[in-house]
């Protein structure tokens, strides 16, 4: 279903700092009659995969791995290790700390390994952005008695870094931080709680990182949400999530606004001027049953794309779906992304990457084992895999999912990147096939 055009709306309702909780627009929608469920490709099929890498290669707690492509030879690699610094076994015992290398795919023991973080407190979540030869690594640390964002860039590919910059503020929880640069441009998101507000906050850097301006309050009304920020040229694309269970209800909102704000699902807005102004928040869901799910936003051009994970009070269950512009994020066609059918149940994290009129997507499926026969009234076993796909912006038809892990272990939190110059796109993520998690990576050319 094509949805109603927004234009005119998203022109009157620009904001500032906060987003009246009044003017949201609802994407829904209803129509179920095409779903074309698609074949799931394994790697021992012939269909272009590269052998599987292990990126961090170590005995430690490796996990929450974010990669970007530098060529079909290289990549850059940052994730959250456990670090061993005191010999335990028990995890709470143990300093996460966040690392980051350049990687050979060559010679992967070859690249030097820095500890980003390297403090005394719990440090998680890093992501990573960069523009030329400039590197942005964020992560959340707690090492100061609540958490807090950070930043560290480098100037020279990631050879080395800058000082840690602290980008949130001393009152407030923060945590879920996303970053993304653009030329010059560096935009970083994260969700922050205190004792009257859960907000998605903003800090925007035109200098290459070097400083930052004012936090600009996104959202108000939401906690627990994954806030995602994308960039191309001016245009600045932020979406984040609205759970069912996980709503802030300030009393002064529950009395001023009557909650209108607060219903669940995933929330977009859009800057056309660099972060500085943004439109009215946009709602998309699917029949209006979202319980809770996150998303991913990226663009290319004029194609912008929304796409979550959703599931529904019913059957918890996670499917896929997104929300799809050919104009620039003014208007949108909502869809279900069909997963193959009695093979793949409960989608979860995922990651995207646009591409001209292609959007690639990577995500955690659980996968019905070989022998499952429904009308047996036998129970199904499952194992969580990372799979990958790529549709066409107009593409109604069957398409390929590849499974990229297809191992014994829990394979989740996918990341994906793109080398358009070889046709490559990687994703790597983390793995206990060996017995503790690993940063494992496998490419595709397309």
């Amino acid at each position: 279903m094509v949805s109603t055009p927004v234009k005119s709306i998203m022109t009157i309702f620009i904001f500032l700092l906060i987003i009246p909780l009044s003017n949201i627009i609802l994407y829904s929608n209803n129509d179920k009659s095409i779903l074309v469920f698609s074949k799931v490709v394994n790697q021992t099929d012939d269909s272009g995969f590269s052998e599987l890498y292990n990126l961090s290669n170590n005995k430690n707690d490796s996990v929450y791995g974010q990669i970007q492509s530098i060529d079909k030879n290289n990549l850059s690699l940052v994730w959250q290790d456990s670090n061993f610094k005191t010999q335990a076994s028990n995890l709470q015992d143990r300093n996460y700390d966040i690392f980051f290398k350049n990687v050979n795919l060559g010679n992967i023991s070859s690249g030097e390994t820095i500890n980003i973080s390297n403090n005394s407190g719990f440090s998680e979540h890093p992501h990573i952005s960069s523009s030329g030869n400039n590197v942005y690594l964020t992560w959340v640390d707690n090492s100061n008695g609540h958490k807090q964002v950070f930043l560290r860039t480098s100037d020279n590919g990631g050879k080395t870094f800058g000082e840690s910059h602290l980008l949130s503020n001393d009152y407030v929880n923060a945590s879920n931080v996303d970053v993304y640069s653009n030329d010059k441009h560096v935009f970083v998101v994260w969700q922050q709680t205190n004792s009257t507000h859960s907000s998605v906050a903003l800090r925007v850097s035109d200098n290459l990182g070097k400083s930052f301006g004012s936090e600009k309050i996104l959202s108000d009304y939401s906690r627990d949400s994954y806030p995602k920020v994308f960039a191309d040229e001016h245009n600045v694309y932020v979406s984040w999530n609205v759970d069912a269970n996980n709503r802030f209800h300030p009393r002064v909102i529950q009395e001023q606004e009557g909650l209108t704000g607060n219903k669940p699902g995933i929330y977009f807005i859009k800057s056309e001027d660099l972060g500085k102004s943004f439109s009215g928040p946009v709602r998309f869901d699917y029949e209006d049953s979202f319980a809770n799910g996150k998303s991913q936003v990226s663009a290319f051009d004029n194609y912008v794309y929304v796409t979550w994970v959703q599931r529904d009070s019913v059957n918890k269950l996670g499917n896929l779906f997104t929300a799809k512009s050919s104009d620039g994020g003014q208007n949108f066609t909502t869809d279900q992304i069909p997963i193959s059918e009695d093979q793949i149940l409960d989608a979860a994290n995922l990651d995207t990457f646009a591409y001209q009129d292609k959007l690639f997507t990577s995500f955690e499926g659980s996968l019905i084992e070989p022998g499952f026969n429904n009308s047996e009234g036998t129970e199904p076993t499952f194992n969580k895999e990372i799979f990958q796909f790529m549709r066409d912006y107009d593409q109604t038809g069957e398409y390929t999912i590849y499974n990229l892990s297809l191992n014994s272990g829990i394979s989740e939190c996918p990341s994906i990147t793109i080398n358009a110059v070889d046709n490559i796109v990687s994703v790597s993520w983390e793995d206990y096939t060996p017995g503790n998690h690993e940063i494992f990576m496998r490419s595709i050319n397309y």
